[in-house]
């Protein structure tokens, strides 16, 4: 037998699922590095969605995915036969479940409660307002069925930000949360390959094309301000057929001259679209963290986002703006970055990256949820970023 696993599971790791794909196969591979247990992930492979890079240490099972569909989502997903095959090779000590509300989820709580084994629970921002609001009648059923029992069954929660701490403590839980934010890697470029922000400067928005990123607010600022010498450029993949709305209302608008969506960006592409930017822009009602605001700053990008995400650092940092998911905030803000000077938005962005450098990088993270995972299973004095 060889030395204690523990076991991350995450419904997708396919490209296209935006942030927690590679949030968590980036927080494993660091896990790797440390070297004190083996690190393994059970996922679901989807058709025509390649898999993000993993670290070459990690075991990975993957099987078949049912499909999205309702019918889909009440069959047996294969999750607990993964499991039931790896237990049989190696013990695992301890398994860290990314995401609620899943048939996929429910079934890693009961394999877990069934073999005596640790669960912590990641909701990935799944248990905030806005979350629990979107298709609220399927939550509420789920809810009453099945989620709530298996959230009181946890040994502890994973929270990357103290605001989704506080969404968990008011839900009645009581187990301990570890707050610990997602990392970055830092991308390696020179300061000379980044634009020079000179001409027609870009404010770009990518992440997931999802209703609670807040695009329409954002083309409804854009169009109330006209700025001259802007264009916003609108990457990232279709999400809960979100595209269509937002394409129709560019068109409306008649915004066509000065925004641009150019669908979902990887590799080069993507390290391109962070580098010809001169604005980051999210206008998210909620967010459990967002890792492309802090992908933006590593570029050495200003960030305006939206109190729904947990970035409050972008104001006392002095690298950004975080204000109301407002029309008249996102309007009053946008309105602040066009008035800057090419110069001040790159100081700015300077401060954004040393934000990242000094607090957002995967080793020091790796560390600390190591803490965790050692206190769950062997107790001992608690850390001091568990509450």
């Amino acid at each position: 037998m060889s030395k204690s696993t523990i076991v991350h599971t995450v419904p997708s790791l396919g490209v296209s699922g935006g942030g927690p794909p590679r949030s968590v196969s980036q927080l494993c591979g660091a896990l790797c590095e440390e070297s004190k247990r083996e690190i393994s992930i059970v996922t679901a492979l989807y058709p025509d969605d390649p898999l993000v890079p993993l670290h070459e240490g990690i075991e990975l099972m993957t099987h078949a995915a049912k499909g999205h569909s309702f019918a889909a989502r009440l069959q047996k997903t294969g999750f607990c036969d993964s499991m039931h095959t790896l237990m049989q090779k190696q013990s695992i000590s301890l398994i860290h479940q990314h995401g609620i509300w899943l048939r996929s989820s429910h079934e890693v709580t009961k394999f877990a409660n069934e073999c005596s084994i640790p669960l912590v629970v990641a909701p990935r921002g799944m248990l905030e307002p806005w979350a629990i609001d979107h298709s609220k009648w399927k939550k509420k059923l789920a809810w009453a069925l099945y989620q709530k029992k298996d959230l009181n069954k946890v040994a502890g929660f994973h929270a990357t930000a103290d605001s989704e701490a506080e969404s968990i403590r008011r839900l009645g839980f009581k187990q301990p949360i570890a707050v610990i934010p997602n990392g970055i890697v830092l991308p390696e470029f020179s300061r000379q390959d980044a634009k020079s922000g000179e001409g027609t400067k870009t404010a770009l928005f990518l992440s997931r094309n999802n209703p609670k990123k807040g695009l329409p607010l954002l083309l409804d600022a854009w169009k109330r301000i006209s700025p001259k010498g802007w264009r916003l450029i609108i990457a990232g993949n279709d999400d809960s057929n979100h595209l269509p709305v937002v394409e129709r209302k560019v068109r409306e608008l008649g915004l066509a001259d000065q925004v641009e969506i150019v669908g979902p960006l990887f590799g080069k592409a993507k390290h391109d679209a962070y580098l010809n930017a001169d604005l980051f822009v999210l206008p998210s009602y909620s967010e459990n963290f967002g890792i492309v605001v802090a992908e933006a700053l590593s570029y050495g990008l200003p960030v305006l986002t939206t109190t729904g995400c947990p970035w409050q650092e972008l104001q006392t940092h002095d690298c950004g703006w975080w204000v109301e998911p407002s029309l008249k905030d996102l309007e009053k803000s946008l309105l602040q970055a066009f008035a800057l000077s090419g110069y001040e938005l790159k100081s700015m962005g300077q401060r954004g990256f040393q934000l990242v450098e000094s607090k957002y990088q995967w080793p020091g993270i790796a560390e600390r949820m190591n803490q965790f995972y050692d206190w769950i299973v062997d107790g001992g004095p608690q850390p001091d970023f568990v509450i």
